[in-house]
């Protein structure tokens, strides 16, 4: 998907929507700090005791991704999140499916990985709501 076909702010905006009910935990409509962190650590379990590498990331939220400093993140900036520089949304889904499946961390997924990972891929919105597009 172009991100300057006519129907790529459609899919930036509903892919904002979508990954916002994917990410928000406790139904507040919004992405917390907490949220947030919790996300990135299920691509990274190894990191979860990592007291420091929590608190980047926690100041990463607030001083990059809280554009408008109310202390979460609204559907905008978790599309600005999720697509930076408002590349592809279709190309931000593939990275992040990638690295959530990459287990010898090599930049590509053999078929061992796919198939010991097949939740990534089936349970993800985008993938399901935008399959035929991709």
């Amino acid at each position: 998907v172009s991100t300057q076909s006519s129907g790529s702010s459609g899919i930036n905006a509903e892919y904002g929507e979508e990954s916002l009910k994917d990410l928000d935990r406790n139904g507040d409509g919004v992405i917390s700090v907490d949220e947030y962190v919790a996300d990135l650590l299920a691509d990274e379990e190894d990191l979860m005791n990592d007291v420091e590498w929590v608190q980047r990331q926690k100041r990463r939220f607030t001083e990059v991704h809280d554009t408008d400093k109310d202390g979460v993140l609204n559907e905008w900036e978790v599309r600005d999140w999720l697509t930076p520089n408002n590349d592809s949304p279709s190309r931000a889904v593939a990275e992040r499916l990638v690295s959530a499946a990459d287990v010898d961390k090599n930049g590509a997924l053999d078929v061992r990985e796919i198939v010991r990972n097949y939740q990534v891929f089936v349970g993800n919105t985008f993938i399901n709501t935008h399959g035929g597009e991709l």
